[in-house]
């Protein structure tokens, strides 16, 4: 995007991601430029995007630019094989935007692994680092505890569980603005030595690292806020965040069957909803460990959860966390014996 005015993020938006395409994206990413200070890359078919601009009038449109790309990679498909058969598809030409300077960061509600395997290709993963991690808060009464991993490494070595404390220790630090952040385990019990193999292997690596690690805390643990940074591996990680997230569409729906479609009942619910569907309410998350910006979120995403996704990419690149990152990973790396 060039002729930006100076101090503007350029986002790259992959919009035909997520459950609703154009007919929601568009709209959201107006809604983020009028916010400020965004400009939005809408990176898809060119006509699908066109056809749903013309329905604004809006001075956000100055701010927008089509960039076309062809194809979309489904939840259904292989990553690896969509970037091979489909490289001009949306959410790998979102990334090569940012890649090519064009653009500070990307945001795609789409598949999740495609999102994945843009970042992880396209942009370069950090010293040591094989693939991203997702990780971020996922139960809406501890906002400030990021899980990590949330399911793009669903199997982990203790070394990695390691990098995953330095990378949420940095964000928990820029991010959610923690002076001295407390890193937990995630374990059956939090007595010393309770836990796999893989939760007692790394707690000896831990205990010889320059951080605030507090050991074992259990998943009752998770909305007390008891930890900043709440480590555990991605196979893991993913049932707590989708057992989350279903418990809240429940307790939303018993909700409305007890109380009724009152105003009342709809504030409740909306607001249990929130603390429980953080990313489908709120928008997404940046994955890290890779040598770009790029923020994923839910498929299931509306108009306003997308803009604060895109407002996210904003504040966090804002954050300086994207090259903050390789410094404490060298720097846990060092003070731990593997």
């Amino acid at each position: 995007m060039t002729g930006i005015t100076e101090g503007i993020t350029r986002i790259a938006l992959d919009a035909m991601g997520g459950d609703h395409g154009p007919a929601v994206t568009v709209p959201a990413a107006l809604k983020a430029i009028e916010k400020g200070e965004i400009a939005v890359a809408l990176v898809g078919d060119r006509t699908a995007i066109q056809t749903e601009l013309e329905k604004f009038d809006s001075p956000a449109k100055k701010l927008v630019q089509v960039v076309p790309a062809q194809g979309v990679v489904e939840e259904s498909e292989s990553p690896a094989l969509a970037y091979r058969f489909k490289p001009r598809a949306s959410i790998f030409v979102s990334a090569g935007v940012v890649k090519a300077g064009r653009a500070d960061g990307f945001v795609s509600m789409g598949s999740t692994g495609a999102s994945i395997a843009a970042a992880t290709v396209v942009y370069g993963t950090l010293d040591g680092i094989d693939r991203g991690a997702l990780g971020g808060p996922v139960v809406g009464y501890a906002p400030n505890t990021v899980i990590i991993d949330l399911g793009t490494n669903v199997d982990t070595r203790p070394g990695l569980l390691v990098d995953f404390a330095a990378l949420g220790n940095i964000m928990s630090k820029l991010v959610y603005k923690n002076e001295n952040p407390r890193v937990a385990l995630l374990s059956v019990g939090s007595e010393e030595g309770k836990g796999n193999a893989l939760v007692k292997e790394t707690t000896e690596l831990l205990a010889s690292a320059d951080l605030n690690f507090i050991g074992n805390i259990e998943p009752n643990d998770l909305p007390t806020g008891k930890a900043e940074v709440v480590l555990c591996d991605g196979f893991v990680g993913n049932v707590i965040l989708k057992l989350t997230e279903g418990l809240g569409d429940a307790v939303v729906e018993h909700v409305k069957e007890v109380l009724g479609e009152t105003e009342e009942s709809d504030k409740l619910s909306n607001e249990i909803f929130e603390r429980m569907n953080i990313l489908r309410a709120f928008g997404g998350g940046p994955l890290l460990g890779v040598n770009g910006l790029a923020i994923v979120g839910h498929g299931a995403s509306g108009e306003n959860a997308i803009a604060n996704a895109i407002g996210t990419a904003k504040y966090v690149m804002e954050t300086g966390l994207i090259g903050a990152q390789q410094a404490e990973l060298d720097r846990i790396r060092a003070e731990v014996i593997d």
